[in-house]
């Protein structure tokens, strides 16, 4: 980031991951940070409230409400401008900002409905929960060669189709295990508490959602590849 006085810098025209920047310094460049708040929450504003409305569709609120969750959303991110460009895997930056920002717009719908108010922003929520193909994609680490990463793009994108036969908490704790259970590993706790939480389930339900899911998925693909 440059640090340039505020006269010199054309907020308008800087790549989005350098007005997270110079958000992220607000307690050195106050004035800076603001100004580039300003222009990132104008420039992710349309995507950002059209997203919360599918959301909050689901969940009956109306577009009042949306457009307060997208606030509390960008509220969050002033707060923890955490986004990490290289564990990124989006070729376009700012789809990747916006896909970060989703687990915490949907945070801020779960809160909402608890609370009837923004959540207070916790460090502890960049452990979010994995809500689609694209978020999870954006948590692995891809191979490097091209047709491999095709082939696991194509697998995933597959599974979600399979997903969308099921509830939206099955596709929450699948694609969710699937991000943060590592192999020969469970799940982190934080993690598990998070999805008791925010989908208000137990435990062993937790565990039976994932268990259809997984055996959903895998019938699914037997099927495609002609071994049912």
């Amino acid at each position: 980031m440059k640090t340039e006085t505020n006269k010199d810098i054309d907020f308008e025209n800087l790549p989005s991951v350098e007005l997270l920047d110079y958000i992220s310094f607000k307690d050195e460049f106050p004035k800076e940070a603001q100004e580039a708040f300003v222009q990132f929450c104008y420039r992710f504003e349309k995507d950002l409230k059209r997203k919360s409305e599918i959301y909050c569709n689901k969940y009956g609120y109306n577009e009042v409400v949306a457009l307060e969750i997208a606030h509390c959303t960008f509220a969050r991110v002033w707060k923890y401008p955490t986004f990490d460009k290289k564990k990124s895997k989006a070729k376009d930056l700012d789809k990747g900002i916006l896909i970060w920002m989703y687990p915490i717009l949907y945070t801020q719908i779960i809160k909402y409905g608890e609370q009837n108010s923004c959540a207070e922003p916790t460090e502890e929520e960049d452990l979010s929960l994995v809500t689609s193909a694209d978020e999870l994609l954006d948590k692995f680490e891809m191979p490097e060669d091209a047709e491999a990463k095709r082939a696991v793009v194509a697998k995933l994108k597959t599974i979600e189709r399979a997903l969308t036969q099921l509830s939206e908490k099955h596709r929450i704790i699948y694609f969710t295990y699937r991000a943060y259970r590592k192999q020969g590993k469970k799940v982190p706790r934080t993690i598990t508490k998070l999805l008791r939480e925010k989908l208000s389930l137990t435990q062993k339900s937790v565990n039976t959602y994932y268990g259809d899911a997984h055996k959903h998925v895998t019938n699914y693909l037997d099927i495609l590849n002609g071994q049912a």
